[in-house]
């Protein structure tokens, strides 16, 4: 690429680090607006698209740059018309409020809803959503940069490509692809995060939009009015950042207190489990104890029964007692008896 553009000389000889870099949505805000030169590159870069092949970008929300924002809240999203077709919709975010996929698909749908009355929807313009965050959207599935379009889920056939949601995350550059690398998206994510102007001119030697950009860069930290609005953004950001590492606070508390309660769950389910044991073991320990009491019982009859035999057997001996006393009797009497009549013939 033949490079037009050179470093300010200003810029040339400038050393250390700046205050606010493009990550402050005012500055970023304000380069767009300053220089058309640097937002087709970006462009370019994010879409993909030849930079020759870019007609023209116009800006359709202006804003007057140096000037205060209605509150510290206002939006500061670049809205362009792309080629007088598409409509794209840029925007710098730092803060992770955890709320982004909703809020983006929620600004798309604004910009895609761009008929006038009475048009058919066959002539709905393009609209895509480019969001350059300063955070990682989704931890578990990190991306540099990702193009999400509707899709059929089974055979990803595109349902629509006007309608358009691209992710660029510029903590993420070396996870960047070769697509990614071959339009320079990686050196604008670089720039996006580069804080002293060594590494902005390092990064931009090569590339007369990434010059223009830097060199634009320059002239707006330099810019008293344009500094106030960058320092009122930071305060704002900083407000933030302490909201949300309340919010991470509060989910990492929210974390432990579930962990906590799985734990006491898992406690109360062993406990639960231990005294259905100790039930059964009751039950087992009932059953035989109603066992030994079944077989205590048959001893008790047997000893009854064998006490009665006894007791019959004692009878039945004092019976035959006094019937052999009786007979003893008897033979007494036989015997006296014999001595009589022997002695009555002895005489």
């Amino acid at each position: 690429m033949k490079n037009n553009t050179s470093f300010l000389p200003e810029l040339q000889n400038a050393s250390g680090p700046f205050d606010y870099p493009l990550t402050n949505d005012y500055m970023f805000r304000s380069l767009c607006q300053k220089s058309n030169k640097a937002l087709k590159g970006l462009l370019s870069a994010l879409l993909r698209i030849p930079p020759e092949q870019i007609r023209s970008v116009v800006i359709t929300n202006p804003i007057v740059v140096g000037e205060a924002c209605p509150d510290k809240e206002f939006r500061l999203d670049v809205r362009v018309e792309l080629n007088g077709n598409a409509v794209i919709n840029i925007e710098m975010q730092v803060a992770n409020l955890h709320d982004w996929p909703e809020r983006s698909i929620s600004y798309l749908c604004r910009i895609f809803d761009n008929l006038s009355h009475g048009d058919k929807y066959i002539a709905v313009r393009p609209a895509v959503h480019i969001s350059i965050l300063d955070f990682t959207l989704f931890p578990d599935h990190p991306s540099f940069y990702s193009c999400n379009k509707l899709m059929d889920e089974k055979n990803h056939h595109v349902y629509s490509g006007k309608f358009a949601l691209n992710v660029l995350d510029l903590n993420q550059a070396d996870l960047a692809t070769d697509e990614d690398r071959a339009w320079k998206l990686d050196y604008w994510a670089r720039l996006f995060k580069a804080t002293t102007w060594e590494e902005i001119k390092m990064i931009a030697t090569d590339n007369e939009y990434l010059q223009e950009a830097s060199n634009t860069l320059f002239d707006l930290n330099a810019d008293f009015n344009v500094r106030e609005r960058c320092r009122n953004r930071e305060e704002y950001y900083n407000v933030l950042r302490t909201f949300e590492d309340e919010i991470d606070s509060a989910k990492e508390e929210l974390a432990r207190s579930k962990a906590e309660l799985d734990r006491s769950k898992n406690e109360l389910a062993r406990s639960k489990n231990e005294l259905a044991q100790s039930k059964n073991e009751l039950a087992q320990s009932k059953n035989e104890l109603a066992q030994s009491s079944d077989m205590l019982t048959q001893v008790n009859n047997e000893l009854t029964r064998s006490k009665n035999e006894l007791a019959q057997s004692k009878n039945e001996l004092a019976q035959s007692s006094d019937m052999l006393a009786q007979k003893d009797l008897e033979i007494e009497k036989l015997r006296a008896e014999i001595a009589r009549l022997r002695s009555d013939q002895n005489a």
